[in-house]
């Protein structure tokens, strides 16, 4: 009740007229969600008592694991997050991930374009100069998203390190964490924008995006040696 009244105080008799804590809770969340942040629906599928809920905020996992990460070049990722994975160096060791990607990769265009990447992807520092601010800043936050550096919780953990963060019901975690919530839905938003426009037509538009990487990098290399 604790957590009600500092959070949702105008839905506690709505919460309390629930039978049982699994049904107060998810109430609990529907009403959270709609000024806060969203909470991790399974998660309420397994409460029998009050310190199931209480004892952490369920925080939504959005953050890529490693096992999902050697998953990309698989059938179960959309093709423009494949082709920006491939822009973008392994996070693994060995070339067996950027390989696997081209055979994937070259379902979806030319091999010629293929070539023109450049041969161990980009590093997320350059990625970051060359789009930020740019029409192309989804492949920005696919970068960031993939080696869990966007400043947001929601995707900066994967459900395999999950076990190791204890988040506590408190007013500021809970304001810092609907802050970093609009953040990642931004994120998202601008990510999926981009993979669509990607996906209208992918090798006209990868190759619009590799016209870019390459004048971006002369230009830079150019202003380095002015300098």
């Amino acid at each position: 009740m604790a957590i009600v009244r500092e959070f949702l105080p105008e839905h506690e008799n709505e919460i309390l007229a629930q039978s049982s804590p699994q049904e107060q809770a998810e109430v609990f969340a529907r009403r959270f969600e709609d000024r806060y942040f969203p909470l991790e629906e399974c998660y309420f599928e397994v409460i029998e008592e009050y310190s199931d809920f209480t004892h952490q905020i369920p925080v939504p996992i959005g953050g890529i694991s490693y096992e999902e990460y050697e998953d990309l070049p698989s059938q179960d990722y959309r093709a423009g997050l494949q082709l920006m994975a491939y822009l973008l160096e392994s996070l693994l060791e060995g070339d067996g991930l950027r390989v696997a990607l081209a055979e994937a990769c070259v379902e979806h265009v030319p091999r010629e374009l293929l070539e023109r990447v450049p041969q161990e992807g980009l590093k997320l520092e350059e990625v970051r100069r060359l789009v930020s601010d740019t029409p192309y800043v989804g492949l920005m936050h696919w970068a960031n998203i993939l080696n869990h550096d966007t400043g947001t919780y929601f995707f900066d953990v994967d459900y395999e390190e999950v076990g190791y963060y204890s988040i506590e019901w408190d007013r500021e975690t809970v304001e810092d964490l609907t802050r970093q919530w609009a953040r990642s839905e931004l994120i998202q938003q601008e990510l999926y924008r981009f993979c669509d426009w990607l996906e209208e037509d992918l090798p006209a538009h990868f190759g619009e995006l590799l016209d870019f990487i390459e004048r971006r990098r002369i230009e830079s290399s150019a202003g380095e040696g002015e300098r």
